[in-house]
């Protein structure tokens, strides 16, 4: 195998691996009193007996955005006693306290990756607050890592948030969890919100890039320079509106000033020094992040390349394997998979694969088949393409396999056994996990799928042999169990001379 971004190895010698060549605003201001550190969040890695759609995952937000969207201004529950809800706490008297949207997953939440739940939280802010889908992306990042940092600190939630929110929080729920086991139940996302009184109501993104937020973005191995970037260029935007109501005002001041309406000038005089103050704020912040920004990316494109090896370890106490990236001087471990259920040794690379999905094409230059899962909860037996650089799944089967399958290669296919109602059939898969082929014939759950250079030969449901034709997994002959003879009368079996 040529090796190209990286080296494989085998971890211990009995292991076989195989490979082949709106009245509210999001007061993103509060989201900035986050600590240093970096959050990591815990995804689950398996794969799942029931798939959604992203259409779907973003649809649970946005059913919640438009119906708070009714009625902005009145704090109520949305959708109360669902898989999510909203707790719409506000109340519009002016103080420093703030209001908030407070996100709750019940029990029967069944978000477990951090990037469905982002995914969520921004379709909500879209339909919600008339966010750009980008602008809340960005805004619903944070969210997360701040809610992960305060999670369960009640008591600094009561310093900075409104009675009518704190009462509806409990120090077990609030915030949000790193790993995502302890999600469904037990999480309330504060969102924190301003009262304005614009019709266009501005994201307050200077929280979003304070100090200790983008200090903890920076412990992330990219640093985090994608997500900073888009919030820099939102904050120039924002400079650019705050500077043009500005002026504004100014003239509005001015034309009030000569009509001898001085009431109105000192109003507009006030709004113009306020916004001007906005715009002289986020010219600095921009400023500054975009230095930080430059020096972050110089030292990433510095760095020397990792070279690393991908091993197979375990089994586990229940058996599975896992893959990890280590490297081969010091032993450290560069990436630990979080896909845990992978089922017996057998995994395969495969190079330049090449998938759309969401309507964004992606090649990766290397990846990992292999069969993953256990029928139990939300996970299924299914066959899974393992990206090599991060060992998340990147695609699974839509079929299920059965438990006893075996996998093996065979030019471009992959060969495993998969359920079809209560039978089993021999299937074929390319690279991308489509579906090619499956055999006509029932199969035993875990029958060897012997390579030969007649076909493929497998047991079938009545323990008998057969031979499929490789080529599209067509029956070739499928033996009734009894035993042929020789001429001398002797059976043919293993022992036969």
């Amino acid at each position: 195998m040529e090796k190209t971004l990286k080296k494989i190895f085998i971890a211990g010698a009995a292991l076989f691996f195989a490979f082949n060549a709106a009245a509210l605003e999001v007061d993103v201001d509060e989201i900035r009193s986050t600590a240093a550190d970096s959050v990591e969040f815990e995804n689950y890695g398996g794969p799942h007996s029931v798939i959604e759609s992203v259409e779907a995952i973003v649809g649970i937000g946005t059913s919640l955005g438009v119906e708070l969207s009714q009625a902005i201004e009145e704090p109520r529950t949305i959708q109360p006693g669902a898989k999510y809800s909203v707790i719409h706490a506000i109340n519009l008297d002016k103080d420093a306290l703030l209001n908030a949207d407070i996100f709750v997953l019940s029990e029967a939440a069944g978000v477990d990756h951090i990037t469905n739940l982002r995914r969520i939280l921004s379709g909500f802010l879209v339909s919600a607050y008339n966010y750009s889908w980008d602008d809340a992306w960005t805004v619903a990042t944070f969210l997360t890592v701040y809610n992960a940092v305060y999670r369960g600190q009640l008591e600094t939630f009561s310093e900075r948030y409104k009675p009518v929110v704190i009462q509806n929080l409990t120090a077990e729920k609030a915030g949000l969890s790193t790993n995502w086991e302890d999600w469904a139940g037990n999480t309330q996302i504060i969102i924190p919100l301003k009262d304005v009184t614009e019709e266009a109501a501005p994201v307050d993104t200077s929280t979003i890039s304070d100090d200790k937020v983008i200090e903890a973005m920076r412990q992330e191995p990219d640093k985090g320079i994608k997500e900073r970037e888009k919030m820099a260029d939102i904050k120039e935007r924002e400079m650019d509106t705050a500077s043009r109501k500005a002026q504004n005002a100014q003239r509005d001041a001015a034309q009030y000033k000569a009509n001898g309406e001085r009431k109105a000038a000192r109003e507009a005089q006030k709004t113009s020094k306020t916004q001007q103050q906005i715009a002289d704020k986020k010219r600095s912040e921009v400023q500054s992040e975009r230095q930080a920004i430059a020096k972050d990316k110089e030292e990433v494109l510095s760095r020397e390349p990792v070279e690393y090896e991908t091993g197979l370890f375990g089994p586990d106490a229940s058996g599975f394997y896992r893959l990890m990236n280590v490297d081969p001087a010091t032993g450290d471990i560069i990436t630990k998979s979080p896909l845990t259920q992978i089922r017996g040794k057998a995994v395969f690379e495969v190079a330049n694969v090449t998938l759309t999905q969401n309507g964004t094409t992606v090649t990766y230059p290397q990846a990992f088949i292999a069969v993953c899962g256990e029928n139990s909860g939300k996970s299924a037996v299914k066959l899974c393409l393992i990206d090599g650089e991060s060992l998340e799944i990147i695609v699974e089967s839509n079929e299920l396999l059965s438990e006893g399958s075996d996998l093996v290669p065979y030019n471009d296919r992959f060969l495993v056994i998969v359920q079809d109602g209560n039978a089993n059939r021999v299937a074929s898969y390319d690279k991308t996990l489509d579906l090619l082929d499956t055999s006509a014939i029932d199969v035993t759950a875990s029958t060897p799928l012997n390579l030969t250079g007649y076909g493929l030969l497998v047991t079938d449901s009545r323990g008998n042999p057969c031979l499929l034709n490789l080529s599209d997994l067509s029956t070739v002959w499928q033996s009734t169990g009894s035993v042929k003879k020789l001429g001398n009368d002797q059976p043919i079996d293993d022992n036969a001379k």
